[in-house]
């Protein structure tokens, strides 16, 4: 019998080309530059309008933030002194913020502070600095009125608290000796601050921006107030 001859393979053609009416059909779906033009002005307007709204969405939540931050970290500080059975001293610094252009001081950090077995007052967090433009108001928080509540009575019985001071806090590679302000959380969950003869009570008000610090009445604000008998804490916003 005869072998058959190998069948010839036939490589495919690539080099084929399409038809008219399919190129065609497939430039006629593409976007001209003036759709694109029209599309993009469209949506330029859609976010001027909407933009003061996302811009005032935005400092809410980091003001929250912040405040809910300096809550827990007040919380913190009289667990510990419940658990450790030792005062614990918050310190409010004041300070210039020149990495964000803030050549003005005010209060913008914080730490906690706890005796030891020797008896000195040692560091028991880390240093907190609050994120610009956010401050903490020394005109809104009577906290941060070093023996504003004091009276005659007061002194009678040894109170000295709000306290201030001065300590060494990190300022880029090196420390600079700063001012603060300071309570403290008793064992018992309670504070050294005094019963305020006026009447008012003892706050912290955390504002957002430059204008807010000289506003006496701000539109947005974080307020924590503390009780001084049983050192607890409550939030007020608008």
């Amino acid at each position: 019998m005869k072998s058959k001859a190998p069948e010839e393979r036939r490589e495919p053609n690539h080099n084929f080309e399409l038809p008219m009416k399919t190129i065609r059909r497939k430039i006629s779906h593409a976007f001209s530059l003036i759709e694109m033009m029209i599309v993009l002005t469209v949506i330029g307007i859609l976010l001027a309008f909407a933009a003061p709204d996302l811009f005032s969405l935005m400092q809410s939540s980091s003001l929250s933030s912040e405040g809910s931050y300096l809550r827990n970290q007040l919380t913190q500080a009289q667990q510990l002194a419940l658990a450790k059975n030792s005062d614990v001293e918050i310190r409010f610094f004041k300070l210039a913020d020149f990495a964000a252009a803030e050549t003005q001081e005010g209060y913008r950090a914080y730490q906690l502070f706890q005796y030891n077995r020797e008896g000195k007052m040692i560091e028991v967090s880390r240093f907190y600095r609050i994120n610009s433009p956010i401050i903490l108001s020394e005109r809104l928080s009577t906290l941060l009125n070093a023996g504003s509540g004091q009276t005659s009575d007061d002194k009678k019985f040894g109170f000295v608290s709000p306290s201030a001071g001065k300590y060494e806090i990190p300022v880029g590679t090196r420390k600079e000796e700063t001012d603060y302000v300071a309570f403290r959380f008793r064992p018992d969950g309670s504070t050294d601050l005094p019963n305020r003869s006026s009447g008012d009570t003892w706050y912290l008000t955390l504002v957002q921006g430059e204008g807010a610090v000289e506003d006496s009445d701000p539109d947005n604000f974080y307020c924590l107030q503390v009780n001084p008998y049983n050192g607890q804490i409550t939030e007020f916003r608008p």
